[in-house]
């Protein structure tokens, strides 16, 4: 297990490139940024953010001697062109989701899926994505997801243990709008699908999937405990990707791979205070639409 960590703890997250590892601290802001933070609002968004304090997601971790398995999938549209290493002792979330992260710690491969089982020696999966950590991240092509609906990585986007125990995290987040605040079918890139969820509000600009936004420098830290302090800091040198929807903004992060988790509920609550209007959507470039399916 030491070995595999050691191994993982040198993989990068995605190599040089625009996405995910770039600070965006001097990154032009969309010119429509205050409509789509108002259209957001105006729809429902009004929580604070939120992360678990006993992470549901796990990150496997294979090496040279795990066995690989072609993975099934569950709808004729969605296909694995690559084999999933898997053991059966690996960990699949138990809500549902059911996402499953496997990192070869020896080639930086990553594997995620959604709507993962492993019943009776297959794995199967509704969706999924195949990367190598060491190279730049590459968007998917239009129309497919990953295990997540808008086509991101959730491994790269995590708030991961690991990282903030050194006190920096240095890549963007994925994050989860409140479904019904966002786009439905209009994403950017890197993103490359939705989750077709309609919009609730009647405002011009719908934020799409794959937007990156930035908490504003002017935003005070100073009352953060050190947990969440190192994820408000990512939020404004890395920004938030639109990744996914759920029921409040929500982020990912993961159990510690060391055991016991180590995350700190009264210190991750202040990230409550922190809500939709406190960032500001950069530059989008080009919008591209899903057809209905």
């Amino acid at each position: 297990m030491l070995a595999l960590l050691a191994g993982l703890l040198n993989c990068p997250t995605f190599g040089s490139g625009p996405y995910y590892t770039r600070p965006i601290v001097d990154a032009p802001v969309d010119p429509h940024s205050a409509e789509y933070i108002r259209s957001m609002a105006d729809a429902g968004n009004s929580s604070g953010f939120w992360i678990a304090d006993d992470p549901v997601e796990f990150i496997n971790l294979a090496g040279p001697a795990t066995p690989t398995h072609r993975v099934r999938p569950k709808v004729a549209y969605h296909a694995f062109a690559a084999p999933f290493p898997w053991s059966p002792d690996f960990r699949i979330e138990p809500l549902g989701d059911a996402h499953a992260i496997v990192v070869q710690t020896q080639t930086c491969d990553l594997y995620e899926s959604y709507q993962t089982s492993f019943v009776d020696g297959t794995l199967s999966a509704y969706s999924g994505a195949h990367w190598n950590l060491r190279l730049p991240f590459l968007p998917l092509e239009p129309g497919r997801p990953s295990a997540m609906a808008s086509g991101l990585s959730l491994y790269a986007g995590m708030v991961r243990w690991e990282a903030v125990a050194s006190g920096s995290i240095r890549h963007a987040l994925n994050w989860a709008a409140p479904a019904g605040t966002v786009a439905q079918r209009s994403f950017v890139r890197p993103a490359s699908d939705t989750d077709g969820i309609p919009f609730k509000g009647k405002g011009m600009r719908q934020l799409p999937y794959g937007a990156r936004l930035r908490l504003r420098a002017s935003f005070d830290t100073s009352r953060f405990g050190p947990q969440s302090a190192a994820i408000v800091r990512a939020m404004k040198t890395y920004g938030i990707y639109l990744a996914d929807t759920a029921r409040t903004n929500e982020l990912y992060n993961a159990a510690p791979l060391t055991g016991a988790s180590k995350w700190d509920g009264s210190d991750l609550k202040a990230l409550a205070s922190i809500h939709i209007s406190d960032f500001e959507v950069l530059s989008l470039g080009k919008i591209a639409r899903i057809p209905g399916r």
